[in-house]
């Protein structure tokens, strides 16, 4: 067999699976030397350091009717952080970094773009890496967080004084608080007017039907199922109660992430504080917002930490969500006790951490539009070099019928 049947006939390379056709490969390889000069001394010594990182400069190019989505993908990888999988058509596959990358089209060649980059070889770190656990650091810091914000709303509900009319007004008054919760995870009134007298229950009903809500949406084959005793809920309980279920699944995290940024903010005006009942009654009216909104923080800090992201923006809109709706609780023009403003920052720090950490690596989307309308195993092995991702396209698409994407409909997907 010779060198030309060895090779491929096309001279395809690809860079975190992005296709491209090389034109001229320049390598740069050896070993490391310090030569050492001594005085009086004719015969130097040449001491061996190691070998040289890899580097391949690579000349290649996209063409074609569609090469303009080639190259925003190809640009899009060589953006993207971390190492990728360099397939280089004369010497074989490595793991490598992109620096340097360079680019240019013209007008007088059109359908065609160049690149010129200089990939080096990552290798692996010698030493043993260390990596905290951001998901568990937001987990403690949300229980933390859970902890004083129910005893924060202990201290101040009251229904002491309050009978008749008064008591039904508050009654009515924190349930409308939590109206948008009632509609997504039924039996959250039911539950709330059968322990108003109980400010634990209260926050336990309303801190678990915001949990419960962000299980439908971690677990959805128990979507449809039933959730447990709201009353007693804890962070993570499942225990069935046929009085309580899931009316409506957000579907995603993200849309998940953004409903309780809604149902967060939603807030019940407090009446006018002119007699000692009326105090009283808007005392808890404000209570039960800053329950309902700090529950929903708690849930969606939980929901980003939980979810293991496909793509990074997906993530980031959720954790954009999620601060912004930690921000309308620390940022209250009513009083704020010491306790749950400090855990609300910890909380803040953690979930940004989280993010930044996980969130960064992750390949971001691009837009693919096929010229024809072609089966998914096609695209996903046109895109990524790998047909079992057909499922993938499909999914995140809405495809009808995977034998036949339409040609000309737009397609997010990942750039890596």
């Amino acid at each position: 067999m010779s060198w030309r049947e060895r090779m491929d006939p096309e001279l395809k390379g690809s860079f975190k699976g992005i296709d491209f056709y090389v034109e001229r490969s320049d390598t740069k390889g050896g070993r490391r030397w310090v030569v050492h000069e001594y005085p009086r001394r004719d015969v130097p010594y040449a001491e061996d350091m190691g070998r040289s990182a890899k580097e391949w400069r690579l000349s290649f190019f996209v063409a074609g009717d569609d090469y303009d989505q080639w190259r925003n993908m190809l640009i899009d990888a060589l953006d993207s952080p971390g190492a990728g999988t360099l397939v280089h058509p004369y010497l074989g596959t490595f793991r490598a970094v992109a620096t340097d990358p360079r680019w240019r089209e013209s007008t007088r060649e059109g359908g065609i773009c160049y690149f010129e980059v200089t990939f080096v070889e990552s290798g692996e770190p010698d030493l043993p890496a260390t990596a905290k656990d951001t998901q568990k650091d937001v987990r403690d810091k949300a229980d933390k967080a859970e902890k004083s914000i129910l005893e924060d709303f202990m201290d101040k509900w009251s229904l002491e004084g309050l009978t008749g009319w008064s008591l039904e007004a508050a009654e009515l008054d924190v349930l409308k608080s939590v109206r948008g919760l009632e509609q997504v995870v039924d039996g959250v009134a039911d539950a709330i007017s059968g322990d108003i007298r109980s400010p634990a229950n209260i926050g336990g009903t309303v801190i678990g039907g915001y949990n419960r809500l962000k299980n439908a949406v971690l677990r959805p084959v128990r979507a449809a199922g039933l959730y447990g005793a709201l009353a007693d809920m804890k962070s993570g309980d499942d225990e069935d109660d046929p009085n309580i279920n899931i009316r409506l699944s957000p579907g995603t995290p993200t849309r998940a992430s953004r409903m309780m940024r809604s149902m967060g903010t939603s807030e019940v005006e407090a009446i006018e504080p002119t007699t000692p009942e009326r105090i009283q009654r808007a005392q808890n009216t404000t209570a039960a917002n800053q329950l309902n909104g700090r529950s929903a923080a708690l849930a969606a800090s939980r929901l980003v930490a939980e979810t293991e992201w496909s793509n990074r923006r997906d993530a980031e809109a959720a954790g954009a969500d999620t601060l912004a709706l930690i921000d309308y609780q620390m940022n209250t023009d009513e009083a704020i006790s010491d306790d749950v403003y400090a855990s609300l920052v910890a909380l803040r720090a953690a979930v940004v951490e989280d993010l930044r950490t996980r969130a960064v690596a992750l390949p971001g989307l691009v837009t693919f539009t096929p010229g024809a309308t072609l089966p998914a195993l096609f695209l996903a092995h046109r895109i990524y070099g790998d047909a079992t991702r057909a499922d993938e396209i499909v999914a995140r698409n809405n495809v009808r019928h995977p034998a036949g994407v339409r040609g000309g409909m737009d397609l997010e997907v990942l750039s890596e």
